[in-house]
């Protein structure tokens, strides 16, 4: 176990510095990569005609390392992952008692309950995502610790930020956008995320006005990252982010981390299959 923690660490840290020096010397051009990644289409909950259904969730049993939480990487099995969250070592705020860490993602149909406060447009699911310990009180994190939500949309839209069920309202996280329709975003608290497209826009394909009665976040706290829902996309508090207003290497050098274990775990699952049929 400490040598698989000391090589994902490595690993983390390497796509941390790659991450750190296009931000300081950006490159003309994406870099060329050796192989081909097959995109999924996005799978909904309650999915509009001619869309895939059968979206799911993941969930994880996290050890905590005497006071502090070790690492939680998790994501949804699609490729790439409808749904992430990742949090360094140490970065969770968990009561002295807590052992262990249930993490979980679920999936929930944005449309089958009553609308929650706050216009907004969603695209795709919203996903449930909670961390509490074993007596079931739930992780919080401070700004600092840079714990991200990461969600994929079914579609690139203008004004598209990570949004927050807070108080019964939809609340716009300060948002930067990645490849494939997917936003990342620091967060503070836990609960119902999905992206969101805030104002009253009407819905298109793909996409759902307000939606769902909110199920977190359990510990009721107003995440540090939101902005006020009347603030135009993007906006967020100074105070809440990094001086630049986003903390892009560390952030991304973490997504860029959990996306490349999950797409080494599909690969490896597909060679084990060829492998077993070539046996056969």
């Amino acid at each position: 176990m400490p040598s698989r923690r000391v090589a994902l660490s490595v690993i983390a840290l390497g796509l941390g510095l790659a991450a750190a020096a296009q931000v300081a010397a950006p490159l003309a051009a994406p870099p060329l990569y050796d192989g081909v990644v097959v995109v999924q289409p996005y799978v909904y909950v309650n999915p509009p005609a001619g869309k895939p259904g059968g979206a799911k969730g993941a969930s994880a049993h996290v050890p905590m390392n005497g006071p502090k939480n070790t690492v939680v990487a998790l994501a949804t099995p699609e490729q790439p992952p409808q749904a992430q969250i990742v949090a360094g070592d140490g970065t969770l705020v968990l009561p002295p008692s807590a052992t262990a860490i249930d993490v979980s993602i679920t999936p929930l149909n944005p449309s089958v309950e009553a609308g929650v406060a706050g216009a907004a447009r969603i695209l795709g699911n919203v996903y449930a995502i909670n961390l509490i310990d074993q007596n079931g009180v739930p992780a919080t994190a401070p700004a600092s610790g840079l714990v991200t939500v990461v969600l994929r949309a079914p579609e690139d839209a203008v004004g598209a930020q990570v949004g927050q069920v807070v108080d019964g309202a939809w609340l716009p996280l300060k948002s930067e956008p990645m490849f494939g329709s997917t936003w990342v975003a620091v967060v503070t608290s836990f609960g119902d995320f999905a992206v969101i497209v805030p104002g009253t826009s009407p819905a298109t394909s793909g996409a759902t006005q307000s939606s769902i009665t909110p199920t977190g976040p359990a510990n009721g706290a107003t995440p540090s990252a939101a902005v006020n829902p009347a603030a135009t996309a993007g906006a967020g508090s100074d105070a809440r982010s990094s001086s630049d207003g986003f903390p892009s290497a560390r952030v991304i050098g973490a997504v860029a981390f959990l996306l490349l274990l999950g797409f080494i775990g599909a690969a490896t699952v597909a060679r084990v299959r060829r492998d077993r049929k070539r046996r056969r």
